[in-house]
């Protein structure tokens, strides 16, 4: 993998969570990014952030006027 490594607050922040806390529930519950461990700390890849945003996020039927 390759890219930037962000830091739970960082990937946080990127995925447009409200704190650091609710990426770390999702993590617990299994429902998180896929992650590494860089020693005491998690990293996270922006490509997997961003495959993870995709896969949660859900598209909006626009309108159609009559």
């Amino acid at each position: 993998m390759s890219g930037r490594v962000l830091s739970t607050k960082d990937a946080a922040a990127y995925c447009g969570l409200a704190s650091t806390q609710s990426l770390y529930n999702l993590i617990s519950q299994g429902e998180g990014p896929d992650y590494f461990k860089q020693g005491r700390r998690n990293a996270f890849y922006e490509a997997d952030l961003d495959k993870w945003n995709a896969e949660r996020l859900t598209p909006v039927a626009k309108a159609v006027a009559s």
